[in-house]
């Protein structure tokens, strides 16, 4: 009886210490983000970006990359607004792929986007 009730004992202690092992692991792959982005299309074919920082001292760019890695806009963000609201006007800009970054402090989220040309109808009357 005794060696039963040790060995329960053992096989729980070792449980737990597996349970919270794991659980401190989980907590180091899912860091905190420092700001969180808001960014999707209109219909009138603008993207809006919305962005909210936890840390308002960290300095923030928002950059607007063509296919090439050149940049074709660039905003940066005063450091003191901690919520921050775009809307990006893609009319002068030309067909292709682009990638939308923002960048707070050491970290990055971006989205990818592609602009294609609209076909325009010809019309044609007879008199």
């Amino acid at each position: 009886m005794k060696n039963s009730v040790k060995t329960f004992a053992f096989a729980l202690v070792l449980l737990a210490t597996a349970t919270f092992t794991a659980s401190a692991e989980d907590k180091e792959t899912k860091k905190a983000s420092t700001f969180g982005t808001g960014i999707y299309p209109t219909k009138s074919g603008k993207i809006n970006v919305l962005v909210d920082k936890v840390n308002k001292d960290a300095s923030t760019v928002l950059l607007v990359k063509n296919e090439n890695g050149d940049v074709v806009y660039r905003e940066k963000i005063n450091k003191n607004e901690q919520k921050f609201g775009r809307s990006l006007n893609l009319d002068e800009m030309e067909a292709g792929k682009y990638r939308l970054e923002v960048i707070s402090g050491n970290e990055m989220q971006s989205k990818t986007f592609q602009l294609s040309a609209q076909k325009t109808e010809r019309m044609l009357t007879v008199k």
